[in-house]
């Protein structure tokens, strides 16, 4: 069992880096430089060990806070189906707004309906994840496809006498992967890394760095610069939906 898992893992992590150096390496002449700051909060309701609920407000900012970039609100439902592997769906609902110096024609609203499978991992005190996402989504008038890839991992940086993480350091890269008439072709790609501070056993500040690089089209490059700032808060109503089941 431990052989196939870092198979699994290896396997990922070989595509992934693939899909990272294909965008990287691909040779473009304007790359448009941009400043941005990503406020969030992400909420995980635990109803029971199999099933999880999700609530995402992501308020995002151009010009570090004084201009609109996007409004997003999310929920979704996770099923898990053993220690390392499961599955779940989202929908989100965002406001995508001209900004920069290459703004989208006109503001423009998205429905997005997401299907995933994931895995989660730990070796020694490094967790691991890999997450494959379906994405259909409403743009407008069009309809649209794409594919996210992700890949990361977490470790602590201090922790108490307990074992409870103090400080701990994030990362993960993302791939978009666009599906037109059929044809794939590389939207965009993230990479973060930043830190997680632990308020409390329900709370937890994120604060990092993400690198968003958005493909406008050919030979045409959108490179965002950006500051996130998410609060993570951890319910468990696992309690409260035994009582309901009695």
């Amino acid at each position: 069992m431990i052989k196939s898992i870092n198979s699994n893992k290896l396997k990922s992590a070989v595509v992934f880096i693939f899909l990272f150096l294909t965008v990287s390496l691909n040779a473009q002449e304007q790359t448009v430089n941009q400043f941005n700051s990503w406020w969030y909060y992400s909420g995980t309701y635990k109803m029971n060990n199999k099933w999880t609920g999700n609530l995402l407000y992501s308020w995002s900012r151009h010009n570090f806070v004084r201009d609109w970039q996007i409004s997003k609100l999310g929920i979704s439902a996770n099923r898990s189906l053993s220690n390392n592997f499961g599955i779940g769906g989202s929908y989100e609902w965002a406001i995508i707004f001209p900004y920069g110096e290459l703004p989208v024609p006109e503001k423009r609203r998205e429905h997005r309906f997401l299907e995933r499978v994931y895995f989660r991992d730990k070796i020694n005190k490094i967790a691991v994840g890999s997450t494959f996402e379906v994405e259909q989504y409403f743009s407008n008038s069009d309809f649209l496809h794409r594919v996210r890839v992700r890949i990361g991992f977490k470790f602590p940086l201090i922790t108490t006498k307990e074992g409870q993480q103090v400080l701990g350091m994030s990362f993960f890269e993302q791939a978009f992967i666009d599906i037109e008439n059929g044809a794939p072709s590389f939207g965009q790609n993230r990479y973060y890394g930043g830190f997680d501070i632990r308020i409390n056993k329900s709370f937890t500040l994120a604060l990092g760095y993400l690198n968003q690089y958005i493909i406008i089209r050919p030979q045409l490059i959108e490179n965002d610069h950006t500051l996130m700032v998410g609060i993570f808060h951890n319910v468990d109503l696992s309690k409260l939906f035994e009582i309901k089941n009695k």
